[in-house]
């Protein structure tokens, strides 16, 4: 990640007139700042949670989310300006707008360590909050990870209100949006495991369980579609490695053909003659060069002899 300039900032940021001209900027924009402040909250994040998920997941399953989330979010913030500009009779702040940032993997890391981890505390140990016992002080003693995500999404939301819908303050908060979306859809559908089994089935995890208990009825029934859609492609993928694996297995039975009882035992005791002949065999080259090293030997004494016999 670095703090971008205003030319390094034009090459690097996002811009929904330009990316078509510019593709690469949908892979750099996520790691270009405009501010130092941002650089330091950014850096924070990935250490710290970072720290939390890669004795979990492991370094190469974090790294493949993280640019994975990032390529995601930057491509559906892309299009999201491209509708707006669309949507709003051709207002060109969309279409001229510049935004980067590493909020949006910021978001998705901390839905991760919800999944993860959701009731750890976020100050856990006595010490860490003092000895006081105000109702700040309790509140954030109850504080978990799972309110993390919420908690920043509602911050941001804030911050690009009251700043008045500047252009990167409004991707700010498009990159925290699909950020944080892009990363339920590949933690719920699609991410690997261990045993084979993909996602996080779990109704603690489903999308309407993100947001407060008042709200989970009406996002329930907006994500259903959604979820159904996931859910069938992954099936699908599924079907298919299934098939894949059967025709593998049907090629290996038939160029294998299977050897009934009888013919096993018959083939083995034809290996078992044909082991003990080359033995024998083996052995009976063995005795000859043998034998034939003696008798060159003999004839080797011989001569020696016969040279210091004569005057």
């Amino acid at each position: 990640m670095v703090i971008g300039e205003k030319t390094f900032d034009a090459a690097f940021a996002l811009e929904a007139y330009a990316t078509t001209r510019k593709p690469w900027t949908l892979v750099t924009s996520g790691y270009v700042e405009r501010s130092f402040a941002a650089l330091v909250v950014d850096c924070w994040g990935l250490l710290y949670i970072g720290g939390i998920l890669e004795p979990v997941w492991g370094a190469k399953e974090l790294t493949r989310f993280v640019v994975g989330v990032n390529l995601a979010t930057t491509t559906l913030a892309w299009l999201s300006m491209c509708a707006l500009y669309a949507l709003s009779a051709g207002d060109e702040f969309y279409l001229f707008a510049k935004f980067s940032g590493f909020h949006g993997v910021l978001a998705a890391l901390l839905l991760a360590l919800r999944q993860t981890s959701p009731e750890e505390p976020v100050f856990a140990g006595e010490g860490a909050l003092g000895a006081g016992t105000s109702g700040v002080v309790a509140s954030l003693r109850a504080l978990r990870n799972k309110h993390l995500i919420g908690a920043y999404l509602c911050f941001t939301a804030a911050y690009a209100f009251m700043s008045g819908g500047a252009h990167h303050h409004v991707g700010l908060y498009l990159f925290d949006i699909w950020g944080a979306y892009s990363a339920w859809v590949y933690l719920r559908f699609f991410q690997p495991h261990g045993s084979g089994a993909r996602g996080d089935d779990s109704d603690d995890f489903a999308f309407a369980a993100l947001f407060p208990p008042a709200a989970r009825p009406v996002i329930a029934r907006v994500s259903a579609p959604i979820g159904a859609a996931a859910r069938a492609l992954e099936a699908r993928r599924r079907r298919a490695r299934e098939e894949a694996d059967t025709r593998a297995a049907a090629s290996t039975a038939t160029a294998k053909p299977a050897q009934s009882p009888a013919a096993a035992a018959a083939a083995a005791v034809v290996r078992a003659k044909l082991e003990s002949s080359s033995a024998r065999e083996e052995d009976d080259d063995a005795k000859s060069k043998r034998e034939a090293r003696a008798a060159r030997g003999r004839a080797l004494v011989e001569a020696r002899a016969n040279a210091d016999a004569s005057p």
